[in-house]
């Protein structure tokens, strides 16, 4: 309803109404790691790069809903990429780049099924929701 009467509201005034439209839904990947109880582990590194493997840009990372068990921290950082072998940027495997760490650990003495949400926005402005599953063992 909001949406709409702010698309009549611009219409009326001249503006465009598909200006402040909301975005079609992202993807949704899901990923899921190990982290040793009673440790903070890098669980993923994040980086948009060129095929020269320079960065594109920053790549944002929001959490959308925290760990119940435990804490993630979203740090900028130089690390490896971890690009399949057939993708053209696989070459960039072999340098460290410029990105996003995600790193996350357990509360004290928890052992058992951690979950968060995460949205991934790149700097050309695609972008995906994750759900992260982290075993804390």
């Amino acid at each position: 309803m909001m949406i709409r009467l702010a698309a009549a509201l611009a219409t009326t005034l001249g503006a465009d109404p598909s200006v402040g439209a909301l975005p079609a839904a992202s993807p949704v990947y899901d990923l899921e790691r190990i982290v040793p109880r009673g440790e903070a582990r890098t669980i993923a590194f994040y980086a948009s790069l060129f095929p020269d493997c320079t960065p594109q840009g920053p790549v944002v990372i929001r959490v959308l809903s925290q760990p119940h068990h435990g804490k993630v921290t979203i740090e900028t950082a130089q690390s490896f990429t971890s690009f399949v072998t057939s993708s053209p940027l696989a070459e960039c495997n072999t340098r460290k780049v410029s990105g996003q760490k995600m790193v996350y650990q357990g509360a004290e003495g928890y052992e058992g099924v951690d979950s968060f949400r995460i949205l991934v926005i790149n700097p050309d402005g695609t972008g995906y929701e994750s759900t992260v599953r982290i075993a804390v063992r």
